[in-house]
């Protein structure tokens, strides 16, 4: 019995991926070697469910399905009644589309089909851009900039490269994060021609509003810049200078808590008199998640310091988008051109949806990105499953499942093959505006740098201070990181690069990933690589917006195409360039592998770094790739 549907191929699905509501699509069931005498597709979307029957066209059996009219997921599978019995066609049991699974019993794994609005778009800027994200204290301090501390028990670095301070909060348990090493806003600015040349168009601020600490995400006033990073003027001359230079500023946004030494909370009186927690009369204290009467309150996490906001509180509401000089309309209009969205889990569908109506207004063209760790598409968090990514919520994800595979495969956790499947479910569940817009980092401020993670098959135990790679590892580390870097700056979506990543810093954990930026220890030949590759991307428009296709994988290597069909790009825009195919080899061995494609129809491929050219010779390209290495062909 040979049963068989692969919903990434569009001779069993058609149209490939997300689609658009009231979309009509062809699904094909392909069954050999049985007598079937009914074959049903049963699909489902919210509490509709159908059973559809299939015609039979030689060995496929066929139907055309339509989703919905209503925004969400879309669900099906195949029913096979045959002479020896009822037998269920599923999605594979690691969900992940593409080729299924055969079964006797009903699992109801079902296929996945996202359904957005017609009429989501993203930002067609954004797109095109290459981001940088900046741990503000810890990139660079600014000439003549000594800005006032604001609490006495700071500890204030005068050495730039001098170890953290291991400080425990004055007012609560745990660490104080209340070390301060003077990276500002002016030290940003300054350093802007370096970005420029990089190849940098987007820099994404970790928060900058005032604070305790030196992360700032427990905010204590979002209509004030920290006075320790500079003040409203400093970051008005960051967007301009950085506007100037065709780069674009996005900040970031902290709506599901605020800090409990703030001026909305006040625990410890540093605001004075009032405040939610001191003052039971406060307009904050609707804010606040309180127990009834009581001080007692729901904080994040666990973590007292960071007291829970009710987002969908009416004066929360207007404070933060609704109001004409709302905090998402300040500084949007002060320059910044988008937001991402802190643990965007924890806000409410209804608040993510007023916020994007309020910013769209605001600057239609600003960009609205999520902190979600998992497939954004079918995110379940608090029981429910989220809207994202449907059309009236985010214009992008971080997306951490690219990062993941991309990690699995460089260090050999996985084969080329699965991490095609994991790379094609993200590109089948995501709509297309979403996906070329798709934040694709290698880390953050919340996960061990990437050097550190290549250099190290064990790399969460790189915790400490002191904890650097050795010589081998550090060597074999930087081929990988490049290898990582070649795949981010040629993969859909809009790379990341988090500070000092370019230049080689290593480090572990939270807090070991936010040191300062090592400006007297850079790495030229990475920071060489860096470049090279990211001009590329900026070059290349097939690189940026062409269509994407596996052509090749096995064990340890990989290929792919990134194709203008037509002249014109994946959203159907004019687009003259030259088409790319790229190969990575993880192995340490050197690779000869042989791919067989049409490669619309060229026959001549020019290796870019070595400028030498192949010849497709019956339709194979024979190729030699050396081992830990990535090579780019034009075509």
């Amino acid at each position: 019995m040979y049963i068989y549907h692969n919903s990434q191929n569009e001779i069993y699905r058609k149209p490939f991926g997300a689609v658009e509501t009231g979309t009509e699509i062809e699904l094909a069931l392909e069954v050999r070697d049985t007598e079937a005498h009914q074959v049903l597709v049963r699909t489902w979307s919210g509490n509709r469910e159908n059973y559809i029957p299939m015609e039979k066209k030689d060995n496929l059996w066929c139907a055309r399905v339509k989703t919905p009219d209503e925004k969400g997921l879309f669900w099906y599978y195949f029913v096979i009644r045959t002479n020896q019995g009822e037998f269920y066609y599923f999605n594979n049991d690691e969900k992940l589309g593409g080729e299924g699974v055969l079964k006797k019993e009903n699992t109801m794994n079902s296929y996945q089909v996202t359904v957005f609005d017609k009429n989501y778009h993203t930002p067609k800027w954004f797109r095109d851009s290459v981001m940088y994200q900046i741990f503000p204290d810890r990139f660079f301090h600014g000439k003549d900039t000594d800005y006032p501390v604001k609490r006495e028990e700071y500890t204030i670095h005068r050495d730039w490269y001098e170890r953290f301070a291991s400080n425990r909060h004055p007012y609560e348990n745990g660490p104080a994060c209340n070390d301060f090493y003077g990276g500002n806003l002016k030290g940003i600015e300054e350093k802007l021609p370096y970005l420029k040349e990089l190849g940098i168009s987007v820099i994404y601020l970790n928060p900058i509003f005032e604070a305790y600490s030196n992360h700032r995400y427990d905010t204590g006033n979002y209509k004030k810049i920290d006075m320790m990073l500079g003040t409203e003027a400093d970051f008005v001359s960051l967007t301009k200078k950085a506007e100037e230079m065709g780069i674009n500023i996005i900040l970031d946004g902290v709506f599901s808590h605020t800090g409990s030494d703030s001026i909305y909370f006040n625990k410890y009186g540093n605001y004075g008199e009032g405040g939610a927690y001191r003052d039971k009369n406060s307009p904050y204290r609707s804010w606040f998640q309180f127990k009834g009467d009581t001080n007692d309150y729901d904080s994040w996490w666990g973590c007292t310091n960071l007291p829970n906001v009710n987002e969908m509180s009416e004066g929360y509401l207007d404070y933060i988008l609704r109001d004409e000089d709302a905090v998402i309309k300040k500084w949007l209009r002060l320059g910044a051109k988008g937001w991402r969205l802190d643990v965007a889990d924890e806000l409410p569908d209804e608040f993510i949806k007023i916020l994007r109506e309020e910013i769209k207004k605001t600057d239609e063209d600003a960009v609205i990105i999520g902190e979600v760790w998992e497939d954004a598409t079918n995110k379940v968090s608090y029981g429910n499953l989220r809207e994202y990514l449907t059309g009236d919520e985010l214009d992008s994800v971080m997306n951490y499942p690219f990062k993941d595979a991309m990690i699995d495969f460089v260090l050999g956790n996985c084969n080329g093959t699965n991490f095609g499947k994991r790379i094609m479910s993200i590109l089948e569940n995501y709509p297309k505006e979403v996906a070329y817009s798709l934040m694709n980092i290698a880390g953050t401020h919340d996960t061990e740098r990437i050097k550190t993670v290549m250099g190290q098959q064990n790399y969460g135990n790189g915790t400490d201070w002191d904890t650097k790679l050795s010589g081998g590892e550090e060597s074999r580390a930087l081929r990988r990181q490049m290898l990582f870097a070649f795949m981010q700056m040629t993969f859909v979506g809009v790379p990341c690069v988090y500070y000092g990543d370019e230049i080689g810093m290593e480090g572990g954990k939270d807090p070991y990933n936010r040191k300062p930026y090592t400006w007297r220890n850079i790495n030229p030949e990475l920071l060489d690589y860096y470049k090279e590759i990211i001009g590329i991307r900026n070059e290349k428009p097939a690189l940026r917006r062409g269509d994407f296709k596996v052509v090749y994988s096995d064990d340890k290597v990989f290929a792919y195409t990134r194709e203008l069909k037509g002249d014109k790009d994946v959203f159907g825009e004019k687009t003259q360039g030259k088409n790319y195919l790229c190969v990575v080899n993880t192995d340490q061995w050197d690779r000869e592998i042989v791919i067989e494609n049409e490669f619309c129809g060229k026959t001549q491929f020019n290796e870019i770094f070595r400028d030498k050219k192949h010849t497709l010779t019956d339709n194979k390209l024979n190729i030699k790739i050396m081992s830990e290495s990535a090579m780019l062909f034009e075509y």
